[in-house]
């Protein structure tokens, strides 16, 4: 880079995560081995000259394209690429980091050594959480100018988190527990099979990432085969273009137990962690939604047989805990897997302390941009954090 050795935005929190209506603090740092002359601007009558800016920003973005087809031409069907697109702002902060009232060409020259240049910021109460899918994202960023008379200017960029509270205690039916039990004669009239049975029941409906979400579960198969069960948590997000949309689905984690062999019956425990992920919903963006689901499917490898015992229902995925206050309800099976008189069920996981804000599971996506050059530097890849509630065990 020449003269200028380093170009950086320092947020004053180490992990880069803010609540929405804090004040954001920080600093842009500027290491230079010799002295720099930068563009200025000189607005009559007082002659300011602009060198380094700043510009800190808040967007939801959507963008997809669907192959579709557009109508008839010399008698054939017009098949074309369609793009989609919607943006939404939730602010555009500017700030002048450096200025000077002097004409002397001395003056616009930024001086070898290291500088640095503090701003803040208070960030809307009503943002939406940072996220970034495959289709869109709610991202939040700043981004440094360095203006340089015939040549390239320098930027730097570097993006933040933004939490936005989903408290648990305010969501209705969160302290239940989803329940289901279904039962499926297998083969076909011609040939049955027998019949196989799953039920289940969980500790609640919400939970925070860290929390477990505990899964009692009892299958029966009384088939001549044998048959496998298995739970899923998967994420829906649907994202909007005026009256278009577009879904995106994914398995976040995955339990599966072993099969269960003909003319048994097995009942098990399992606790499954929930891990940083984005709350539900992503109140407060219009372009995008997310939703979680918990999946419940067995199945039977019995001839004939084509159906699956299949349950799906919302979970709600928080950012603050249900009060200690609530015990989780009793596992409600007719065969409690957990024996209430043994000493691992006296045991309770309680949350140890406030959260800490742990990488999403979804992992680093390149914040890059169309008008981002290759003089841009700082950070440009970027993986939004999420509240991490660690667990104790007492009893």
């Amino acid at each position: 880079m020449g003269k200028l050795k380093r170009f950086d935005i320092v947020f004053n929190s180490a992990q880069g995560v803010f609540f929405a209506g804090q004040v954001v603090c920080g600093t842009v740092e500027v290491e230079l081995s010799e002295a720099m002359k930068l563009r200025g601007e000189r607005p009559i009558p007082v002659a300011i000259v602009k060198k380094l800016r700043m510009t800190c920003f808040g967007r939801a973005y959507v963008h997809w394209s669907e192959v579709e087809n557009v109508g008839h031409r010399g008698g054939r069907q017009r098949i074309e690429t369609v793009e989609y697109s919607a943006d939404e702002e939730y602010f555009q902060y500017k700030f002048i980091l450096w200025t000077l009232e002097s004409k002397s060409e001395e003056s616009e020259c930024m001086s070898a050594g290291v500088h640095s240049f503090p701003f803040s910021m208070e960030l809307p109460l009503n943002l939406p959480p940072s996220f970034e899918g495959d289709y869109g994202y709610i991202r939040y960023w700043a981004k440094a100018t360095m203006d340089r008379p015939w040549k390239f200017d320098h930027h730097t960029k570097r993006a933040f988190t933004v939490i936005s509270n989903l408290d648990l205690n305010e969501e209705p039916g969160i302290a239940d527990s989803l329940q289901y039990h279904g039962e499926i004669s297998a083969g076909c009239c011609c040939m049955p099979s027998g019949r196989f049975s799953g039920r289940f029941c969980t500790n609640y409906r919400g939970f925070v990432p860290g929390a477990d979400l505990m899964l009692y579960s009892e299958i029966e198969n009384f088939t001549r085969s044998s048959c496998w069960c298995e739970f899923k948590l998967k994420l829906l997000v649907t994202y909007v273009a005026g009256r278009k949309y577009k879904q995106e689905k994914k398995v976040i984690k995955r339990i599966q137990q072993d099969e269960i062999q003909r003319g048994h019956s097995c009942s098990w425990t399992e606790a499954m962690q929930i891990p940083p992920l984005p709350p539900s919903h992503l109140k407060g963006c219009k372009l995008i939604t997310t939703q979680y689901f918990l999946q419940f499917v067995v199945s039977s490898d019995a001839s004939c047989s084509c159906d699956d015992i299949e349950f799906e229902d919302e979970v709600i995925i928080g950012t603050i805990p249900l009060a200690p206050a609530l015990p989780p309800p009793s596992p409600c099976l007719t065969k409690s897997p957990l024996d209430p008189d043994s000493a691992a069920a006296s045991k309770s996981k309680k949350h140890k302390g406030p959260p800490t804000y742990e990488e999403s599971v979804f992992g680093e996506v390149s914040i890059r941009e169309k008008d981002d050059s290759e003089d841009t530097s700082g950070s440009l890849t970027f993986t939004p954090r999420y509240s991490f509630y660690h667990s104790k065990t007492s009893g």
